[in-house]
């Protein structure tokens, strides 16, 4: 809760304006940091989003009304009643920020209260406008007492510093924004749980602006900025390594140091108690090593604007000496993961992994055994059982480690009609690499006797290959689905849409246009280091777009949906009513959008590049700049 404060301040209080020379986080925190957010130069980073693709979509004169109305509510129902309650006006810091902008998490020495084992600090530098810095918090402070709420002052190393005191019940959603609060819920069945005291400590050293919930943590960066031998954070060998690597030079970066994190959280479980579940099982820092996660050194993002187009570059460091569990299980090969010549040039969405999947099934089992082997036996036992009924010499986990391969493609279409049932579910077709297709069909038929209902699977012939139908169930949807495979080119291909299958077994004419044709395709690839890495993905983001905007424009849809349909959370099968509906439309009211073809115009395709080096796991993704936009 306390970070969450924080963050909620660091917010409030942060804007970007003029350059100006600043300590870089790096010489700021102390070396036990474990986690950075930064923007090292807030000008950079503003001429960066300013003249970002989005930004000169939401400038468009055609967004006007769409825009108009989102700025007056968020106006109405977050600005003024934030600036109320907090006694502040978010004009007085616009322009503040002349160099860098950083939120960190570092240990706590001394926890207060006991368990609070990291606190956060927000840093800004105001450059030039250290004394129009002064005078806003001065202004804050004689606010925030007027309203008559606990303020006390402080020196750390000879700065003042001063805390608001206050308590999480009057930092709650229903108190700051009231528009937010659940209004059917009566009082008397809201949960109340007991509100904790919030102290959140905030002053000026020369230009920083420095706020925090700890004053051991503004004591070690009050101590690096005056150049004292507490060790910094760029002596730290993991970020030296990643910071040479991928953060340098980059106007907004993030970073974990994975290793001192979970090793600080395996420090704080606790034993199964006898008779447990888990009591079989290794537990903390046993199970988090089988699993693969202390083999984990770091993880950052890193985000740059390049004169071809806009790159973010995702990291997660696990050298190979010491891979093991789900990493290993998911560790790709450097293979070609360029478009098959079978992949429609119409598909917007496309992917292809090459994992070697028999070996990637024995690290599973061993991952299990190690873990508990109950678990190892249970999946055994149930791989033993399918097929038995027609053959009690049929053995599924030897047919599948014997046919499965080392490629995994699937690839999507738009749906035909713009409606939001229809985006929920496109067409989409999944192809599974394999040195005999017909043997591992087969296997998968028998594997889904287990699940599905007795008799249900069903086969007819089309173009002399054996099309496998059946109604599982369950769906990612809900409800009952059909699925068809067959095998064909190399693959077995699996999906809901039987059009998208028959069209696939036809696929070997030669006569239709690939993705592999897209203009600009293999040049966009190489920005991240080529189709060879082992996993590649295209998305079509114009496309997209097109039909999301068109679906938006005429149908009533709420936040859930809208987060489904951008793939932000996980596909649910209730829609939101129309009360929902109707309310996200006083904030978001597609319907005042412009026709799409106004819109096209800023967007292009994406693709994804990487997999596994013997550093960890990387993928860069690329969005050329649109060419209308060059």
């Amino acid at each position: 809760m306390k970070i969450r404060c924080l963050c909620l301040w660091a917010v409030l209080l942060a804007a970007w304006a003029a350059p100006a020379a600043a300590p870089p986080p790096q010489k700021l925190l102390p070396k036990d940091t474990v986690m950075l957010v930064t923007i090292p130069d807030s000008a950079k980073g503003m001429n960066v989003l300013t003249n970002s693709t989005m930004a000169r979509l939401w400038r468009d004169p055609a967004l006007k009304a769409f825009k108009d109305k989102f700025t007056q509510k968020l106006t109405a129902a977050v600005v003024e009643p934030l600036e109320q309650q907090l006694g502040l006006h978010f004009a007085d810091y616009q322009g503040l920020a002349q160099g860098q902008m950083t939120l960190a998490v570092i240990p706590v020495d001394r926890p207060d209260p006991p368990g609070e084992h990291y606190a956060a600090v927000f840093i800004l530098d105001t450059g030039t406008h250290a004394s129009q810095l002064a005078t806003n918090l001065a202004a804050l402070k004689k606010k925030w007492v007027e309203a008559g709420k606990t303020l006390k002052t402080d020196k750390i190393r000879e700065t003042e510093f001063a805390t608001f005191i206050t308590s999480t019940a009057e930092l709650s959603t229903r108190k700051l924004l009231p528009a937010f609060a659940d209004t059917n819920a009566p009082d008397e069945l809201l949960p109340k749980p007991a509100a904790q005291k919030v102290e959140l400590t905030f002053g000026q050293s020369g230009s920083l602006l420095l706020v925090s919930q700890s004053s051991q943590i503004l004591e070690k960066i009050l101590a690096r900025q005056a150049g004292g031998l507490l060790p910094a954070l760029e002596e730290e060998p993991i970020f030296q390594a990643d910071f040479a690597a991928r953060l340098q030079g980059s106007p907004l970066f993030l970073w974990f140091n994975t290793r001192a994190l979970i090793g600080q959280w395996t420090k704080q479980q606790n034993p199964p108690a006898p008779g447990s579940v888990l009591a079989g099982a290794i537990v903390a820092d046993g199970a988090l090593s089988t699993l693969g996660f202390t083999g984990l050194t770091s993880a950052s993002v890193a985000y740059r604007d390049t004169p071809d187009g806009l790159n973010v570059q995702f990291f997660v460091g696990d050298p190979e000496s010491g891979r093991r569990g789900l990493l290993k299980i998911f560790a790709t090969e450097a293979k070609d993961s360029a478009p098959p010549p079978f992949v429609p040039a119409d598909a917007v969405k496309f992917s292809r992994l090459r994992l070697d999947l028999p070996k990637s099934w024995k690290t599973l089992e061993s991952t299990l055994n190690q873990l508990n082997p109950q678990y190892a036996q249970l999946l055994n036992y149930v791989l033993s059982l399918a097929g038995k009924d027609k053959d009690e010499k049929y053995d599924l986990r030897a047919e599948l480690l014997d046919s499965l391969g080392d490629d995994i493609i699937s690839y999507q279409r738009n749906p035909v009609h713009n409606t939001l049932g229809d985006l929920r579910q496109p067409p989409s077709l999944c192809l599974l690499g394999s040195p005999n297709p017909d043997k591992l069909a087969a296997a998968i038929k028998v594997a889904l006797g287990v699940i599905a209902p007795a008799g249900s699977i069903k086969d007819r012939e089309f173009l002399g290959r054996k099309i496998y139908s059946t109604t599982l169930p369950f769906s990612l949807q809900g409800g009952n689905h059909s699925y068809h495979f067959a095998a064909g080119a190399g693959y077995v291909a699996i999906t809901g849409d039987v059009e998208m299958l028959e069209e696939f077994l036809r696929s070997g004419d030669g006569k239709t246009k690939g993705l592999a044709d897209t203009p600009g395709l293999g040049d966009a690839a190489q920005q991240g280091g080529g189709m060879g890495a082992g996993i590649f993905a295209f998305s079509n983001d114009k496309e997209n777009m097109r039909t999301l905007v068109e679906t938006l424009r005429h149908e009533s849809v709420a936040l859930p949906d809208l987060l489904g349909l951008l793939g932000l959370q996980s596909t649910t099968p209730k829609i939101s009513t129309v009360e929902d509906a109707n309310r996200f439309k006083e904030w978001v009211d597609f319907s005042l959008l412009p026709p799409v073809d106004v819109l096209a115009k800023y967007f292009n395709y994406s693709v994804w590049v990487g997999g596994f080096t013997p550093d960890g796991f990387t993928i860069n993704c690329f969005t050329p700049n649109p060419p209308p936009l060059k």
